[in-house]
């Protein structure tokens, strides 16, 4: 149970070390709430499977129902957390003020040229072709 503890302990102090000194309270107040959503929804599952023992005739031989709800609880909890964090990602890109669409076309100018491949010529006498 120790050797738990620390796990978490320490998988806690590596999650929550801050991306940048700007975002420090941002970084550690979305991860609170994805934890706390996460557990919310074992609690959540571990209450539904505990809501099941009453249908069985023996409950002390069904407990694991419980775990097993729990564990779908945590499983569903993992990944709304990650779809809303795609989400947001997706969000913040397209709605990034670093890189404009005129910066963008300016640069596609610039380096238009970099970009493009020579001239791929293939045939025989008869017929040549390039693109």
């Amino acid at each position: 149970m120790k050797k738990v503890l620390c796990l978490l302990l320490g998988l806690q102090l590596v999650l929550l070390a801050p991306a940048s000194a700007q975002s420090e309270a941002d970084f550690v107040k979305k991860t609170q709430d994805d934890i706390m959503v996460v557990s919310a929804a074992a609690a959540a599952g571990a209450i539904l499977g505990l809501s099941t023992l009453s249908f069985v005739d023996k409950p002390s031989q069904h407990v694991s129902n419980i775990w097993t709800g729990a564990a779908i609880g945590v499983i569903a909890g993992v990944i709304f957390v990650a779809y809303n964090s795609a989400q947001k990602s997706q969000e913040e890109l397209e709605s990034s003020v670093d890189f404009q669409t005129s910066e963008r076309m300016a640069w596609h100018q610039d380096n238009s040229k970099i970009l493009t491949s020579p001239k791929v010529q293939f045939g025989t006498q008869i017929w040549s072709s390039s693109f």
